[in-house]
């Protein structure tokens, strides 16, 4: 069964760890990990060679004999500012997809790494009508997102392809939590960026619904949401022209346990 039984286990296993400290005049940490069972659809080039792709989560599990989907965010803070790094890997594979040129049947492999970093301001921090331990917030940031990608197309009938490419984007965002009640809130985050400094677009959107509880005498919390980023990025042209325009979606799903 590949590496079906693994991945389900450490999918509804991962584990945030948080230490947070809500004085303003205080630093703050968060630091989150999670679990990302994703699918891709869109178009990706390799020397040449675009294969149109859409394959779900489930199409991915039974393609890829190493499903890797791992995702993590830092944040520290101090007062209204705060630095981020926000991080994804993946080794995903599909299986017959639809190659340019009558190409019937394309096997894709796809290494990828994905690394935004920046500064967000806080234009909003409100305690909860719903009393909850939470604030309304509201934060404006600003930085980049770094990817690198290692694809492989092999074709039915023709040669393997393969490219591998890097490139940084700019991307300018908002991000916000919203106490639902005592326990429940939710937090989402977005993007876009590129503008044709490096891709023609990007974006990316985060949404997680969130419970509060306590855990072995610790304030924990469990969560899961949706996770999607999407890029518009060419390089090149004819036999070294490289295509990624393609969207990874899917949902997370994690546990925080604060310290």
């Amino acid at each position: 069964m590949k590496t079906r039984i693994i991945f389900m286990v450490l999918l509804f296993s991962s584990l945030t760890t948080s230490a947070v400290w809500a004085q303003d005049d205080e630093w703050r940490v968060d630091l989150d990990t999670w679990i990302w069972a994703m699918g891709i659809e869109g178009d990706i080039g390799a020397r040449g060679l675009t294969s149109s792709v859409d394959a779900t989560f489930f199409d991915v599990l039974d393609a890829s004999d190493s499903l890797i989907g791992l995702a993590g965010r830092l944040e520290i803070g101090k007062g209204k500012w705060a630095g981020f790094v926000d991080g994804a890997y993946n080794k995903i594979g599909v299986d017959n997809a639809t190659g340019s040129l009558g190409i019937a049947k394309v096997d894709v492999t796809i290494e990828q790494a994905v690394v935004d970093f920046g500064l967000m301001y806080r234009l909003m921090d409100k305690p909860s009508d719903q009393g909850s331990r939470r604030n309304n917030t509201l934060d404006v940031y600003a930085g980049a997102r770094y990817q690198s990608l290692d694809i492989e197309l092999d074709p039915a009938t023709l040669p393997t392809r393969d490219h591998s490419q890097n490139w940084i984007d700019p991307i300018i965002g908002l991000k916000t939590t919203i106490p639902l009640s005592e326990r429940f809130y939710l937090l989402a985050w977005g993007d876009i960026g590129g503008f044709g400094v490096a891709s023609d677009f990007t974006w990316a959107t985060t949404a997680i619904l969130g419970y509060d509880f306590t855990l072995f005498s610790r304030s924990a919390t469990v969560f899961g949401g949706y996770r999607a980023i999407g890029t518009d990025y060419t390089d090149g042209s004819g036999a070294n022209k490289f295509t990624w325009d393609a969207t990874l979606h899917g949902p997370i799903l994690g546990l925080t346990i604060k310290f």
